[in-house]
């Protein structure tokens, strides 16, 4: 995931910000958010959660699925 990760981040830079983190190192951080699952992504809006995606998936359904949260 992490090349579709980085491709909709660099298509996208102007739009919104994709950020990492290293549930290895933060634990506490992927309790509180329910980070049940790997690869799991949390959409933020002004510091509020707005949606979530859980596992790996192509490009065009994680890019769109990102968006449609963001609508």
């Amino acid at each position: 995931m992490r090349p579709i990760v980085d491709a909709v981040a660099s298509e996208y830079r102007d739009s919104f910000t994709v950020a990492r983190l290293d549930i290895d190192a933060n634990r506490e951080t992927n309790k509180e958010y329910g980070g049940n699952g790997i690869p799991a992504y949390i959409v933020f809006r002004n510091g509020e959660v707005i949606g979530s995606l859980l596992g790996a998936m192509p490009k065009q359904a994680f890019e769109q699925r990102i968006l449609d949260i963001l609508e």
